[in-house]
């Protein structure tokens, strides 16, 4: 089935997906002067204002009897003719709605971010968003975004870890999902976080409202507090943080904060990119109170062995052993 590009602006306007007044003024346009484009976009009209709202179970029989009783209700030529194209009308309709992202039955509206980065173990990623703010994608994390936004709000999805820097738009206020919680700012600094069992949004400066999908409920943080959920227990926890600490990632350190060599290999691994294997249990305890600021694997390495005095192999490609430094 070819779905041409008419099609697709068709339910773009109608799905409120047409951001740009220049996008608007050429849609209005056309359909003053092609008299087959706007019949085509009444035909889409009849089908879009027939389906069930997003808040409703898709019924597709339901659906079915509704637009033939609309079509019933139009002039016996105009009924032969649609009753002729009504098939292939719907299936293009719902190819166009399925196929290319127009989502009113999608709870997180995913298909408009035309734009997916995802960041690798081992790197960090810098964007800028259509409205100029910028945002560091942390290693093993991914952001979603359009490639405008509408006039009237500024949406991003994003998984891992995530620092935004959000120009202040009075108009239009810049809301971040992810799983199981929302963020809503208007301009602001601050960092997302939903890897491991606690997901925390931390504000450095500006003031943001984070919504708990679960419950409902809504908190808001001030310059230096962080809010933290629990996936597991759904503990809630409001604190104060050490901005420096919570986002050194972005300027390429590594910070590693009273923890365990053991505790600290995931998150070694995450920021080179590489697999660190410890298996000697008194090398494996030893505490690391480090920041490897701007250093490759190799000084990394260097580094790392001097501090936890071991001894580190290479095995393969990006894997390596680490052992005591006596060991033979």
């Amino acid at each position: 089935m070819e779905i041409s590009k008419e099609d697709i602006k068709c339910v773009r306007k109608l799905s409120g997906e047409l951001g740009m007044d220049q996008e608007q003024s050429m849609f209005e346009v056309n359909l003053l002067l092609d008299d087959s484009f706007r019949e085509r976009f009444q035909d889409y009209k009849l089908v879009w204002d027939c389906y069930p709202k997003p808040s409703l179970p898709l019924r597709k029989e339901h659906f079915a009897k509704r637009v033939r009783e609309e079509i019933s209700q139009e002039t016996r030529s105009k009924r032969i003719f649609l009753s002729t194209k009504m098939k292939t009308l719907v299936a293009v309709a719902a190819a166009v709605l399925v196929g290319f992202g127009v989502f009113l039955f999608t709870k997180d509206n995913e298909s408009r971010y035309t734009n997916h980065i995802i960041a690798l173990k081992g790197e960090r990623k810098q964007v800028t968003l259509p409205d100029g703010s910028q945002v560091m994608v942390n290693a093993n994390s991914e952001l979603k975004y359009p490639e405008v936004f509408t006039e009237a709000k500024r949406e991003v999805w994003m998984e891992g870890e995530v620092y935004f820097e959000i120009k202040k738009d009075e108009g239009r206020p810049f809301t971040v999902s992810t799983n199981g919680l929302e963020v809503q700012v208007l301009g602001t600094k601050f960092n997302v976080n939903t890897k491991g069992k606690a997901k925390t949004v931390s504000l450095e400066s500006g003031k943001v409202e984070v919504t708990l999908e679960e419950s409902g409920d809504k908190i808001q943080l001030r310059p230096s507090e962080e809010l933290s959920w629990d996936i597991e227990t759904g503990e809630v926890i409001k604190r104060n943080f050490d901005v420096s600490k919570t986002t050194a990632w972005k300027d390429n350190i590594l910070l590693l904060h009273d923890l365990t060599l053991e505790e600290a290999l995931l998150t070694i691994n995450e920021f080179y990119g590489a697999e660190f294997m410890v298996s000697d249990s008194l090398v494996a305890n030893k505490r690391i109170n480090a920041a490897f600021e701007n250093q490759d694997l190799d000084q990394f390495i260097q580094t790392l062995e001097f501090i936890a005095d071991a001894k580190i192999s290479k095995i393969a490609p990006k894997k390596f052993s680490i052992a005591p430094s006596d060991e033979k």
